[in-house]
């Protein structure tokens, strides 16, 4: 009994992601879809605000350059740790679709 226990808790610990955090990042124009698929994350979106989790914890520039590929023009891109700042996102609008 105990072993099974210990097994399953196992198995959910190492199903989980070892840590995930919600990024936002917002668009010039609205995304039409409602979601946009980037970086192996689906971001549900309301009009020019969309959401994902991403086990990363700080936003980085190079992400960002990504999304735009998907998204277009992007506007802000963090979390709430961690916002590019505004010379990373002129770099990041170099990417835009």
């Amino acid at each position: 009994m105990i072993r099974s226990a210990l097994t399953t808790a196992a198995f959910l610990a190492l199903g989980a992601p070892a840590f995930a955090n919600t990024f936002t990042f917002e668009t010039a124009a609205p995304v039409d879809e409602g979601q946009v698929v980037a970086i192996g994350t689906v971001w549900l979106c309301e009009g020019t605000v969309c959401k994902g989790d991403l086990d990363r914890k700080k936003a980085s520039v190079r992400d960002c350059k990504k999304i735009a590929k998907k998204a277009g023009e992007i506007i802000s891109y963090g979390n709430s740790n961690s916002k590019l700042e505004a010379d990373d996102i002129e770099a990041c609008k170099k990417s835009a679709r």
